[in-house]
C-alpha cells in the first residue's frame, strides 16, 4: 500500500468499470432476491456481489492481463475503488431501498377493503402526489400483466420522480455526515473497519503475478472449511438425497414451560465469515457483542419470573420487546450526544472554515471541503424537514423525525465500523419512539399517516442503509490515498444511476411476476390499528426503559474511560436485541473465544500467524456464495439454501 503523505487520483477506468458492474447488479438483483429467491447480492454491509466481483478480478482478470500485458493490470487503488462505487449501489434494488419503497404507494388502495375502510379512515391524510392513483396500473402492480400489456410507467412518474428527490437529499445528508464524523472516527478514534481490511490487503499489488496474500497456507486452510460445508449443502439443496452438515439449530423445542418460553426464539447458527470478522475486532468489542445478547435473554427470563409483560408494541422489530428496544433507543440517543460532544472542535473548525472563510492550518480540513459539507448538510436537513411536513408531518414533528431518524443512521454506522458486522438492524425505530415517549394523544392523524407512511427501508430494516457504505469507502480511500471528492463524486454518480436502474428493474419484475417481495403493506396495518383505538399517552414504562438505556450507556463509556480492565463496550448494549445479535451471536462468541485463546497461550506472534486462517474463513464463504448465487440466477431455480442471513 503506499506509504507516501501524497494524495492519487481515481482513474476514468476503474470508474467506468465500477458504474458499469453497480448498473448491472442493480439491473438483475430483483430477479435474483424476489423472484427466484436467490443468495441476495446485497443482503448487508459487505455484500456478496461487490466482493466477488473483487475476487475475480484480482485472482482471475488481474493474473491474466499481468501475464499478457503488465502495464495494463488495473492498480489497487483502482479496485477498491471499484469495490466502494459498487457497495453503495448494490443495496438500492434490494432491502436498502426498492424492496419496501413501492409498497407505500399502491398498498394504500390495494389492500383497502370495504371491511378495514381505509377509504374513509386515512386515505385523505395521503398528499396525492405521494402515491400512484391509476387503479389499473395498481391492481397489475400486484396480479401481473395480462399478455399485451405494458408496464404503466406513466402512472408511476409522479410519485417516483418526488420520492427519489427525498431520497437522494438522504444519501446528500449521509455524505455530508459521514465526511463531518470522518477526522472522528478515522483518525481520533481509530475505528477498526473490520469490514474494510479484506478486500484491501487482497488488492495489494503483487510483485509478482500473485500477491504474497494468496501464497498464505493458512489462508487456503481457512478458506476450505466453508468451501467445503457450503459445497455439500449447496449439492444437497439441489439432490437430496446428498449428504448436509447442519449449521443451524433451534433451541425453542427445549424452551417450553414458562419461564423458559420467553427465551425464545433462540437459535445457534453459525456464519463462517462473521468467525473470521470477529477475530479482527478487539475482544472487548467481540465479547460485548454476545455477551450483551445473553444479558438480553437473561431478562426475559427475569421479567417471566417477576410476571411482567413482556410484549412488542409498534415499531418494535424483530426478535426484540419493547423494553429492549426502549434501551436500545436511550442508547443510540445518549451515544450520538457524547459522539457529537468529542467531536465538537472539530465540527466548530469545519463551520469556521465554511462560512467565515478561515485558512485552516489543518490539511484534513481542507480536503473535506468544509463549506459544501457544511452548508449542504444544513440545507438537506432543512429539504428533509421540508419534504416530511408537504407528506404531513408538523414542521416541529418532522424536525425531531429527521433528527432522529438521523441519530439512527450515525449510530448503525459507528456500530458496523467498529462491530464488524455485515448485517446491523435496529430493534427500535422513529415510529416506536415517538408512540412510546408521545404517544397517539398528542400526535395528530395526519402526522401518524404520514409517519406510518414512510417507507420501511429507511427507518426500520436498516440492514442495507446507505451511510456505514460511505464511511466504509472513505475509510478505504484513506488507506489507498485518494482523493475524497473525487470518490464521493463518483459515489453520488453511483447512488443516482443505481437509483435510476433499481426503479426499472424492480418494477419489471414487479408487473412480470406480481410483485414478489415489493408488495408488502409496511407499516399500514398498524396504522389502522392506531386510528381505530382510543389515543394513547405517553407509555411511561418504557420511555422510563429508554432514560435507563442512555444512563447506562453514558455509564459504560465512563468506565471503559477510568478503568483499562473494564471489558464491557458500550457497542454490545446498544444492539443486545436486534436481529443482527439473535443470528450472529454464537458466532461472535466463536471467533472471540478463538482469538482469546490464541493470544492468552501463543501470544501475539500465534495471533499474526493465525490472522489468514479467519480472513481465509471469510473468503471461503463470500466466494461460495457468490458461486452459489451465479448457479441460481443461471439455472433459474429457487434451492432455498441461503448462506448469508436473510
Amino acid at each position: 500500500m503506499p506509504t507516501d503523505n501524497s494524495s492519487n487520483g481515481i482513474t476514468t477506468r476503474a470508474i467506468l468499470i465500477g458504474l458499469v458492474c453497480a448498473a448491472l447488479e442493480c439491473l438483475i438483483a430483483p430477479y435474483n432476491d424476489y423472484v427466484i429467491r436467490n443468495i441476495f447480492l446485497a443482503g448487508g454491509h459487505f455484500p456478496v456481489g461487490p466482493f466477488f466481483v473483487v475476487t475475480v478480478l484480482v485472482l482471475l482478470v488481474n493474473t491474466v492481463v499481468r501475464k499478457l500485458h503488465p502495464a495494463s493490470a488495473l492498480e489497487t487503488s483502482e479496485i477498491i475503488i471499484i469495490w466502494c462505487i459498487m457497495i453503495v449501489a448494490v443495496g438500492i434494488p434490494s432491502t436498502g431501498l426498492m424492496r419496501y419503497a413501492l409498497s407505500p404507494m399502491v398498498a394504500y388502495e390495494y389492500r383497502a377493503t370495504v371491511e378495514n375502510d381505509w377509504e374513509h379512515l386515512f386515505h385523505q391524510y395521503i398528499p396525492e402526489w405521494r402515491v400512484v392513483q391509476n387503479q389499473k396500473a395498481i391492481r397489475s402492480f400486484y396480479e401481473g400483466l395480462i399478455p399485451g400489456e405494458s408496464v404503466p410507467w406513466l402512472a408511476w412518474l409522479k410519485p417516483v420522480v418526488i420520492f427519489s428527490v427525498y431520497v437522494l437529499i438522504l444519501y446528500f445528508v449521509m455524505i455530508c455526515l459521514s465526511v463531518l464524523l470522518r477526522k472522528q472516527w478515522i483518525e481520533n478514534e481509530k475505528c477498526t473497519f473490520p469490514l474494510v481490511r479484506l478486500p484491501i490487503e487482497m488488492s495489494n499489488q503483487p510483485k509478482g503475478l500473485i500477491s504474497s496474500f494468496f501464497k498464505n497456507p493458512f489462508l487456503w486452510l481457512g478458506f476450505s472449511l466453508p468451501v467445503l460445508i457450503h459445497t455439500m449443502n449447496g449439492a444437497h439443496a439441489f439432490f437430496p438425497k446428498m449428504p448436509h452438515i447442519p449449521r443451524d439449530f433451534w433451541l425453542d423445542s427445549y424452551l417450553v414451560e414458562r419461564p423458559f418460553n420467553l427465551l425464545r426464539p433462540f437459535q445457534i447458527v453459525i456464519f463462517w465469515s462473521v468467525v473470521g470478522f470477529s477475530y479482527l475486532l478487539t475482544l472487548d468489542v467481540s465479547f460485548s457483542l454476545w455477551f450483551f445478547f445473553v444479558f438480553y435473554k437473561l431478562q426475559c427470563l427475569a421479567g417471566g419470573i417477576l410476571g411482567a409483560q413482556l410484549g412488542s408494541g409498534p415499531g418494535v422489530q424483530w426478535t426484540s420487546r419493547s423494553f429492549s428496544a426502549a434501551q436500545e433507543a436511550g442508547a443510540c440517543l445518549a451515544f450520538v450526544i457524547i459522539t457529537l460532544f468529542k467531536s465538537r472542535y472539530h465540527i466548530k473548525n469545519m463551520f469556521q472554515q465554511a462560512f467565515n472563510e478561515t485558512n485552516s492550518t489543518d490539511q484534513s480540513i481542507r480536503d473535506d471541503s468544509p463549506t459544501v459539507i457544511i452548508s449542504g448538510l444544513l440545507t438537506g436537513i432543512v429539504g428533509l424537514v421540508f419534504f416530511n411536513h408537504l407528506m404531513g408531518m408538523t414542521i416541529g414533528f418532522a424536525l425531531a423525525f429527521v433528527a432522529l431518524l438521523l441519530a439512527m443512521y450515525i449510530s448503525i454506522t459507528w456500530q458496523i465500523i467498529n462491530g464488524g458486522i455485515p448485517v446491523v438492524n435496529s430493534s427500535f425505530s422513529p415510529q416506536s419512539v415517538f408512540l412510546t415517549t408521545l404517544g397517539t394523544e398528542r400526535i395528530s392523524r395526519l402526522s401518524t399517516t404520514s409517519l406510518l407512511m414512510h417507507p420501511v427501508c429507511l427507518t426500520s430494516d436498516l440492514r442495507e442503509l446507505m451511510m456505514p457504505n460511505i464511511m466504509n469507502s472513505l475509510k478505504a480511500a484513506d488507506e489507498m490515498k485518494v482523493k475524497r471528492h473525487q470518490l464521493l463524486l463518483a459515489l453520488g454518480l453511483s447512488m443516482v444511476i443505481g437509483l435510476s436502474v433499481s426503479y426499472y428493474s424492480a418494477l419489471t419484475i414487479s408487473y412480470q411476476h406480481g410483485a414478489p417481495y415489493t408488495g408488502g403493506s409496511g407499516y399500514l396495518d398498524q396504522l389502522e390499528s392506531l386510528l381505530l383505538n382510543p389515543k394513547k399517552g405517553t407509555d411511561w414504562i418504557n420511555t422510563g426503559f429508554m432514560f435507563f438505556g442512555g444512563l447506562f450507556t453514558l455509564w459504560l463509556m465512563w468506565m471503559r474511560q477510568v478503568f483499562l480492565w473494564w471489558p464491557f463496550h458500550p457497542i454490545g448494549y446498544m444492539m443486545m436485541s436486534n436481529w443482527a445479535s439473535f443470528k450472529l451471536w454464537f458466532s461472535i462468541l466463536l471467533g472471540w473465544s478463538m482469538k482469546f485463546s490464541i493470544i492468552k497461550y501463543g501470544g501475539l506472534k500465534a495471533y499474526r500467524s493465525a490472522r489468514p486462517f479467519f480472513l481465509g474463513l471469510v473468503l471461503g464463504e463470500m466466494v461460495c456464495a457468490g458461486l452459489w448465487a451465479i448457479v441460481g440466477m443461471t439455472t433459474g431455480i429457487s434451492t432455498g439454501y441461503r448462506i448469508m442471513p436473510d
